[in-house]
């Protein structure tokens, strides 16, 4: 199972991306693969702005993505414009019953607000959310203090990995390549 993780953060270096890159060794950890697109180092240009090579290149990523990992941090209560523009540009097509689950990063547990707008979002957009949610708050994953987190995001990739199996099992016996929206 391969899962993508988009890393929403501004800054090259950022507490967001060393906790994306925590989610990718947990993934890894559990057997399946990883790749990290890092919305700083792999900018995309604004919607609208014409065709791109590396909009190409991440809706081709999602489209064989047997899961999605989104890590934000919270900026002013929600998630990144980052993160904001990269999901502009994918279209519902392209996610609709991938699993995804939902990490935020913020100074305090505020940053639960981001994980909520990110789950609203993902529905929206037809995907399967992870029951766990992670919200990482203080000095980043490095800290001792970073330990229950650590241990909801193992839950969150177990989840992840067991809405991957289901929803593979679901097309499969639909013979569909995506899953298709309720009406």
């Amino acid at each position: 199972m391969t899962a993508l993780v988009l890393a929403g953060a501004a800054t090259r270096v950022s507490r967001s991306g060393a906790v994306a890159a925590a989610v990718c060794r947990e993934v890894r950890l559990r057997g399946g693969d990883a790749v990290l697109w890092d919305l700083t180092a792999q900018p995309l240009p604004l919607l609208g702005s014409g065709p791109c090579t590396a909009v190409d290149s991440l809706r081709r990523l999602v489209q064989d993505a047997d899961m999605l990992v989104w890590v934000t941090p919270c900026y002013h209560g929600s998630y990144s414009g980052l993160l904001k523009n990269c999901l502009d540009h994918l279209s519902t097509d392209d996610l609709r019953g991938k699993p995804v689950g939902v990490v935020t990063v913020g100074a305090s547990l505020a940053a639960i607000t981001a994980s909520e707008h990110l789950r609203t979002v993902a529905r929206a957009l037809g995907c399967v959310t992870t029951p766990t949610q992670v919200v990482v708050t203080g000095s980043g994953h490095h800290d001792p203090g970073f330990a229950p987190e650590h241990e909801r995001l193992a839950d969150m990739v177990a989840e992840l990995r067991v809405l991957t199996s289901a929803t593979l099992s679901l097309r499969r016996s639909a013979g569909l390549d995506v899953l298709p929206l309720a009406e």
